[in-house]
């Protein structure tokens, strides 16, 4: 059963736009910090993209909402995707699955700042950190299956894969799905204790990468089966052809290489696609030396004697930000199919001569097939593909369908 992805909503450093988010990656936004919210000069390495606290100002509800910045970014790329969509949750069974890795840690941060008087005040919601899905979404309840799932930095295209199992086995009509991280201190200090923080830009298959600036946002998709999305006459921004998701807990942040050759397999299979057939692939291109190599590495095994199609990555523009990491590199990649190109991986001075490989650079390149691969990668071994196509694809589905 093929899915449409029916409706996108973003809220990233770049905006709160998908239109703001293509232009940024086709004209390589340079995007640095610092961090209002706090100051990490404490730490070897403070460099980080953060969201400007104007657009943070601009969020709907933003008082109402509180500081919890997890739950307000979620609730607008949420309704932001139903929006989109054009889908009313209340005639249907509409479900929502979100990924993160540390929306409770934010609540956790925030409170141990205040003084001890404060805790006398607070209410359970400031207490929940498994909550970030919106109670109501556009102001109607959720009638399908709600989930919070955490798969490290594979969480973002890990819980649109979840969602897809839950339409096809009729738990659901209509899904929401995506991933959001905040930065926080506790992050910042995670990746400076694994020294793997960049003092300076991302730049992913660069050999002169350095490695990772973490980020933060949210990205959310509306996702109903192709059939049911064309008889309501909803727009179809791109169809998931298949997914694949394997595990293979080798080391607790070194990503195997057979891990992820299994599931860019399995993605392939599921969607029906040759290597061949492929015109991107949106990498999880982090920038570190390991994980970069790993990846090229995986591909290539995946692919066998087929060469690789160009790659990306829009880190390099955007940062890591972690549970939003896959559901990012999903919007970029549905936006490529829509534009007909390819965003270029931003501030590659020299593709690593050890990787020989194609990195789209310099500008938006021409996207040549159908259909785009997207990797998300993340500690614990948590790996997830995703198979994209152009709904140009499915035209003999659709026109049986509009007959």
């Amino acid at each position: 059963m093929p899915i449409a992805i029916t409706g996108i909503g973003v809220f990233s450093p770049l905006g709160g736009t998908p239109q703001a988010m293509w232009d940024a990656l086709a004209g390589q936004a340079e995007l640095r910090g610092p961090w209002a919210k706090r100051a990490l000069s404490a730490y070897p390495v403070d460099n980080v993209v953060s969201i400007p606290e104007d657009l943070w100002a601009s969020l709907p509800g933003a008082q109402a909402r509180g500081d919890n910045r997890s739950r307000r970014i979620a609730a607008y790329a949420v309704d932001a995707a139903l929006a989109d969509a054009q889908a009313d949750p209340l005639s249907q069974r509409a479900g929502c699955v979100l990924g993160t890795t540390t929306a409770g840690v934010e609540i956790a941060e925030n409170q141990l700042r205040l003084p001890s008087a404060h805790c006398e005040a607070l209410s359970e919601a400031d207490m929940d950190g498994s909550s970030i899905v919106p109670d109501h979404a556009r102001g109607a309840p959720w009638r399908g299956p709600t989930l919070v799932l955490s798969m490290a930095c594979s969480s973002g295209l890990a819980a649109p894969a979840q969602a897809i199992d839950m339409l096809r086995a009729g738990e659901a009509d209509l899904m929401v799905a995506g991933g959001m991280d905040v930065l926080l201190e506790y992050t910042v200090c995670g990746f400076n204790g694994l020294r793997l923080a960049s003092g300076g830009p991302c730049r992913p298959f660069d050999a002169g990468r350095r490695g990772v600036v973490l980020s933060e946002g949210a990205a959310c998709f509306c996702l109903e089966p192709l059939d049911a999305a064309l008889q309501r006459g909803a727009r179809v921004r791109a169809v998931i052809a298949g997914y694949g998701i394997s595990c293979d807990a080798e080391h607790v942040t070194a990503p195997d290489l057979d891990g992820v050759r299994r599931a860019v397999c399995q993605a392939l299979a599921a969607a029906g696609v040759k290597p061949e057939q492929l015109g991107a692939v949106f990498t999880h291109g982090t920038g570190t030396l390991a994980n970069d190599a790993t990846e090229v590495a995986a591909l290539r095994a995946a692919f066998g004697t087929q060469a690789l199609p160009p790659l990306t990555s829009v880190k390099s523009i955007l940062g890591h930000s972690q549970a939003a990491a896959g559901a990012f590199s999903l919007l970029a990649a549905t936006l490529s199919l829509a534009q007909g190109g390819v965003p270029p991986t931003a501030g590659l001075q020299q593709i690593d001569p050890a990787l020989d490989v194609d990195v789209v650079h310099g500008g938006v390149r021409a996207l040549s097939a159908r259909h785009v691969l997207v990797d998300a990668f993340g500690f614990g071994g948590n790996n997830c593909v995703m198979v994209l196509a152009h709904p140009a694809a499915y035209a003999a589905d659709i026109g049986r369908l509009a007959a």
